[in-house]
């Protein structure tokens, strides 16, 4: 079991050591973040150094208490790592901190603390879009509409040098089963011309691939292939239109089904 370190120090920013070769980038906007907190609800994230005062964990909260001028700031000393360990714990350290939000429970602890006038929403480390868009989804609208945000349609980046043949964009096989058996059948003319239709819904796109094609064709069957929603290019339209919405519908159909 590895040492408990419990001891915090007091030191001044100008005797810690930034590491020269930290993998993780602090820009001036998060900075004033971190600063925020600090200055809102004070320090319980000592900064760790090495026995020669260089930092392990903390670079950014070096840089915010350097932006408060504060003299002081509470260091953890780590003198018992190598520096192979040292190093091994700062992109550790960097890396465990990387996870996903988890957006219902995100939304509603924002829209409480949104109530409250005492707490400073600057201090969250959110910028204010990012606090906007939290609260819209709960409070700013309808069911409709929140409904159609949460909808996650797939991303395709084309990235071969040439487009995929036309026949490799879709699959017929069971339509053509369909049409094959329509057509064997004694239903009337007009029956068979409804049922023609439905079993287009059985032509399997590989969307993929359309992407592919899509990004190489010309101006005007590229417009065509955007009228027929075989990409979405301009998504708020096509939440417009109410096609996202109606795919997401007929997918939970088919898992129903």
């Amino acid at each position: 079991m590895a040492e408990l370190k419990d001891s915090v120090e007091l030191a001044h920013p100008d005797d810690l050591i930034p590491y020269s070769n930290n993998v993780k980038a602090h820009p001036d906007e998060q900075v004033k973040k971190i600063a925020s907190s600090i200055k809102n609800y004070g320090w319980d994230q000592p900064i760790v150094v090495d026995g020669s005062n260089e930092i392990i964990k903390g670079h950014g909260r070096l840089q915010a208490a350097e932006l408060l001028g504060l003299e002081q700031v509470p260091v953890i000393v780590r003198d018992d790592l190598t520096e192979a360990e040292a190093r091994a714990s700062r992109i550790a350290d960097n890396k465990t901190a990387e996870s996903e939000w988890l957006d219902d429970e995100l939304e509603s602890e924002i829209d409480v603390l949104a109530q409250d006038d005492e707490i400073d929403m600057d201090s969250l480390r959110f910028d204010d879009d990012e606090i906007d868009d939290l609260l819209e989804s709960l409070n700013g609208e309808d069911e409709d509409s929140k409904y159609t945000d949460k909808i996650k349609t797939p991303v395709y980046e084309p990235t071969q040098d040439e487009p995929p043949a036309l026949d490799e964009l879709y699959d017929t096989g069971r339509y053509n089963e369909l049409i094959q058996a329509i057509e064997s059948s004694e239903v009337s003319g007009e029956m068979a011309q409804f049922l023609r239709f439905a079993a287009q819904r059985h032509i399997i796109f590989d969307y993929e691939n359309i992407a592919e094609y899509y990004a190489h064709a010309d101006s005007d069957t590229q417009e065509l292939i955007e009228m027929l929603t075989l990409v979405i290019v301009d998504y708020e339209q096509a939440i417009e239109q109410g096609f996202v919405r109606y795919v997401d519908e007929t997918m939970e159909a088919m898992d129903d089904a």
